[in-house]
């Protein structure tokens, strides 16, 4: 079982604690009744997929990469393709998963086919202003990322190979198309994401998908994908959330 530091264990505390308060403000649209049957797409470790099944829901979380160590059992799926029978679930839940499959049209139609006819679906996704503020802090951040990059290379050049050094130059290349256009998700830049991750174009997407939008409401918190600052600033976050723009958006859709 792989052991974190300390770094890394803030890192992780912040990322569950802006999940868990998602997670708080949309308990209002989950149904209440015993034995109903919860979908995680992307679950990761299971954290969000703990705190539903804590609730008294039943919860089968997937993910093609499961995190290690988990928190709660996360089935390793290969596809987009969900091996469950035609309406399963009563509720499909994903969590900042969508910019991240590539082809969403597929993982709809099996969401369509799995869920009941009565079911909802519950989808948290970023902002055009949570891509923004990412990648204000990701710029910055570009001169120390360089740095680092250059002593690491420096420090191993005698250890390396001519055949590892082609390798390694193939890498940097890609590494440097995504340190500089910076996709957070399967789009082809930044700018193209600050497109994709408007209210407007998350709406269209649901719609041509054949979903119904039910309600959709705006995160609690004002965050960025570097978690800078993580546990400060807490009221400025929610009165920013509350009066400008938050970091996530809630669909609550049905068919």
């Amino acid at each position: 079982m792989r052991k974190y530091d300390k770094k890394e264990n803030n890192e992780l505390n912040w990322l569950h604690h802006v999940r868990y308060t998602e997670l708080k403000s949309i308990e209002e649209f989950l149904p209440s009744g015993k034995n109903l049957k919860i979908l995680e797409i992307g679950g990761g470790d299971g954290f969000q997929a703990k705190i539903l099944n804590d609730k008294g829901f039943s919860v089968v979380s997937v993910d093609m990469e499961p995190r290690i160590p988990p928190i709660f059992p996360v089935k390793k799926i290969n596809s987009s393709k969900l091996d469950f029978s035609n309406e399963s679930f009563d509720i499909v839940f994903t969590s900042h998963v969508l910019p991240h499959i590539q082809n969403l049209e597929e993982i709809f139609s099996e969401i369509k086919r799995i869920i009941k006819k009565d079911g909802i679906i519950l989808h948290i996704v970023p902002t055009t202003g949570w891509s923004l503020i990412t990648n204000i802090w990701h710029y910055l951040f570009i001169p120390k990322f360089l740095l680092k990059s250059i002593k690491k290379r420096i420090s191993n050049k005698s250890q390396i190979l001519l055949k590892q050094n082609i390798s390694i130059q193939n890498s940097t290349q890609s590494n440097l198309k995504k340190l500089f256009l910076h996709p957070l998700g399967q789009n082809y830049s930044f700018v193209h994401e600050i497109i994709f991750f408007s209210g407007k174009n998350w709406k269209k997407l649901f719609l041509n998908n054949g979903f119904k939008i039910k309600e959709v409401k705006q995160g609690p918190y004002i965050t960025s994908g570097y978690g800078v600052f993580k546990f400060k600033l807490i009221s400025f976050r929610k009165f920013f959330a509350k009066y400008f723009f938050s970091s996530s958006y809630c669909f609550i859709l049905k068919l």
